[in-house]
């Protein structure tokens, strides 16, 4: 009994051992189950974190692409600008008004009131309306003596040809920067301009006057500036030209081949060597010199005594530095004057004759003065006129570089700058010597 009893307690304790056992073992299956899932969890949150930063990166490379796209995209757009302004300024003769002859009636309403004056501003207010020509401020002057129309324009500042020749964006740089245009190209572009600019206004004003009453254009393109010598303000000429309607009209200016600064040298005109640095030129005829003539109060050189003329003359050029004036005994070679002037540029001997003319002096009047001054040794000669000369004459002073011609415009404002003299060319009168 006491053995059987023992053995029951004895399967007690082995199924006690056993419940426990079975217990510890579900325990420790729970446990790694749990840990199995965790890990599994863990897993799973690795991955989508994985995953977020895998999409947060390629939004960022999204981003940034299409940032970069947008530089690329604005660079191209600024290069567009900048070619579509050097293409503008190439323009100037191609995209000029045409059809302008029907506003001739328009402005000879103003000539045939025998007004000089109302005829050059109505001139002027038609250039004024033209294209390229809307900030330029013409200025005109008509001498009815000569048929000679003198505009005189402002010209668009050197800074007006960009820098740039274009822009990039660098990647590594995260922004655009500017490729800069050499300064060689800047400086041919913006003489191209200037010469351009010179005949497109030589056009409207061919266009807009009758033959009958503007044989001879003159055009004088100046630019505001400062002067680099003296730091002072000023309105250097950087263009000038004296044409014939009929030699301006041989020219075709539609021709894509046309060079406008070789176009301007065939018409004998002169264009400044460096324009971006305001280096001037003489201008062929003075605009201010050829209104003077019509002023109403001042001396009239064409109507002076021949000896009185001459006396003003002499005086003029010894107010301007010259000395030792000689009037020769005769007419020898058509010298009115010798004089000497100590002058590094112009110094030495030089032969002075004044023509007062009402027609334009005859070219062979200049080159019989060269001759003249070969013969007498002379470094300079100069030609006095009441009245103007042709572009040949302009163009065989040139080429001899020691003849300066000296029309009456350029006279008149001669007399005012040296003696103080108020005076015009009025008078009609043949050819004095």
């Amino acid at each position: 009994m006491q053995a059987e009893q023992k053995e029951k307690r004895a399967a007690a304790r082995r199924e006690e051992a056993a419940a426990r056992q079975a217990q510890r073992a579900a325990e420790d299956l729970a446990r790694l189950q749990q840990a199995a899932d965790a890990r599994q969890v863990q897993q799973v949150l690795r991955g989508m974190e994985k995953r977020e930063t895998l999409r947060q990166q390629a939004q960022a490379r999204e981003q940034k692409d299409q940032a970069a796209q947008q530089f690329r995209d604005e660079a191209a757009a600024r290069t567009r600008e900048i070619e579509r302004r050097v293409e503008a300024i190439g323009s100037v003769l191609t995209d000029r008004d045409r059809g302008l002859e029907p506003l001739r009636e328009d402005s000879n309403a103003a000539l045939e009131s025998d007004n000089p004056e109302a005829y050059a501003e109505r001139i002027a207010q038609l250039l004024q309306e033209r294209s390229f020509l809307r900030r330029a401020h013409p200025e005109v002057a008509y001498s009815p003596n000569g048929r000679r129309l003198t505009v005189a324009v402002d010209l668009p500042r050197p800074e007006g040809v960009p820098a740039e020749k274009a822009f990039r964006y660098v990647a590594a740089q995260d922004e655009i920067v500017a490729v800069p245009r050499q300064e060689s190209e800047r400086r041919r572009i913006y003489r191209d301009a200037v010469a351009r600019l010179a005949l497109c206004v030589a056009d409207y004003a061919a266009a807009l006057t009758a033959p009958e009453a503007v044989d001879v254009i003159a055009v004088n393109g100046h630019v505001q500036g400062t002067d680099p010598a003296t730091g002072q303000p000023g309105r250097p000429c950087l263009v000038t030209l004296v044409v014939t309607r009929e030699d301006f009209e041989k020219v075709a200016l539609d021709e894509p081949q046309l060079d406008p600064v070789r176009c301007l040298d065939h018409l004998r005109g002169l264009i400044s060597k460096d324009p971006c640095a305001l280096e001037p030129v003489t201008p062929f005829i003075d605009l201010d010199g050829e209104r003077r003539q019509h002023a109403d109060s001042a001396l009239d050189l064409a109507a002076m005594d021949p000896f009185d003329f001459e006396r003003l003359i002499r005086d003029l050029f010894l107010a301007m530095g010259f000395r030792a004036w000689k009037t020769p005994d005769s007419h020898d070679g058509g010298v009115d004057a010798v004089a000497v002037r100590d002058d590094i540029a112009i110094g030495g001997v030089c032969v002075i004759q004044a023509k007062r003319y009402t027609g334009t002096v005859p070219v062979e009047a200049v080159r019989a003065l060269y001759g003249t001054m070969q013969e007498k040794k002379a470094y300079t000669g100069l030609v006095v006129t009441t009245s103007s000369f042709g572009p040949a004459s302009y163009a065989f002073a040139r080429e001899v570089g020691r003849i300066t011609l000296i029309d009456g415009g350029r006279l008149v404002v001669l007399l005012r700058d040296h003696l103080g003299m108020d005076a015009v060319v009025r008078g009609r009168r043949t050819a004095t010597s």
